[in-house]
């Protein structure tokens, strides 16, 4: 997952790349075989289409085109950088809404919040106004 701009234009980056080799591909194909071609091709096309997917996911959380719904503990890592990012939020600007360093915002996002605390999630939670609408039931 996409989750800043500068993972966002490294990420285009390396589709424009693979693009280009999936075309050099075409045009230098005459050492190969068929079969190796093919299979070249189809695993340089699976790495684009992640790519595409994941620019077109960003692009999509950017635009608030994306509703965000977290319907479990698990998924609450992912919705609130998703939750950071639709709101048009930098990861500098939530470090500073809750006191913390940017970089401490990356690290969290990087390991999907695995070494933040309970009340650091809450806190994230308000200084994102995200609204838990339901009750948990047992």
């Amino acid at each position: 997952m996409i989750q800043n701009e500068h993972q966002y234009k490294i990420t285009q980056t390396k589709l424009r790349e693979l693009e280009q080799a999936s075309i050099n591909l075409d045009i230098n194909n005459s050492n190969l075989s068929a079969r190796l071609l093919q299979a070249e091709k189809k695993g340089i096309q699976v790495l684009i289409d992640r790519l595409c997917a994941e620019i077109v996911e960003y692009d999509n959380l950017k635009q608030q085109r994306t509703p965000i719904q977290i319907c479990s503990l698990d998924e609450l890592a992912i919705g609130l950088i998703k939750a950071r990012i639709s709101t048009g939020m930098t990861q500098k600007e939530l470090a500073a809404k809750i006191g913390v360093q940017e970089q401490q915002i990356q690290r969290y996002e990087e390991n999907q919040y695995a070494s933040a605390s309970l009340a650091r999630l809450t806190e994230i939670a308000r200084a994102l106004e995200i609204i838990f609408a339901n009750p948990v039931e047992f």
